[in-house]
């Protein structure tokens, strides 16, 4: 399926983009818009305009939560994580030793994190010991009744995916079903 561009693969990672859109991680306005000033095939225009999108929605939301906006802020973070991570960052690992790829990888966790806090309750930053290493991870709770036993949804992602993605693709719906995850 083509869209917007010839190139198969940026076809597909826009689409994966856009799919965001239902909770929150990307807005197809702003996602078009970027994608149509994007040169087809070429990864440096790629990473280019979606780091421009990315820093202009991310100052939207630094705006919004300095007026007390935090609604607004946090869905300026999502969205901005989004384009940093899915956006920006996705076609450097072409070239591992890339000076740009933990800057712009970290300002998506930045983002995200500046989000998490927004929530309510807010989205905890937590560690998974697992054969002696430790992963990290984000909690998410569907409300503050710590006595109240619920289900939990344990959602992983493999090389291209973060953590911070996974609220779009799967924490969001379970929290929505009485979930945490």
């Amino acid at each position: 399926m083509k869209l917007v561009f010839h190139d198969p693969s940026f076809s597909f990672q826009l689409l994966r983009i856009i799919g965001q859109t239902y909770y929150g991680g990307s807005d197809i306005g702003e996602c078009l818009s970027t994608a149509y000033r994007i040169k087809d095939g070429d990864t440096e225009s790629w990473y280019n305009e979606w780091l421009k999108t990315a820093d202009r929605v991310y100052k939207y939301a630094e705006y919004c939560n300095s007026v007390g906006h935090k609604t607004s802020a946090r869905e300026g973070y999502l969205r901005a994580s989004s384009y940093y991570q899915n956006g920006a960052a996705f076609y450097l690992d072409i070239n591992p030793s890339d000076s740009r790829i933990v800057p712009t990888w970290q300002k998506g966790v930045e983002s995200f994190s500046k989000a998490a806090k927004l929530f309510s309750p807010p989205v905890e930053t937590i560690e998974i010991s697992y054969e002696g290493i430790t992963i990290p991870g984000y909690f998410y709770k569907v409300d503050n009744d710590d006595n109240a036993r619920r289900p939990t949804v344990i959602l992983s992602t493999g090389l291209d995916g973060s953590q911070e993605e996974l609220y779009f693709l799967g924490a969001a719906a379970a929290l929505q079903r009485g979930y945490n995850a």
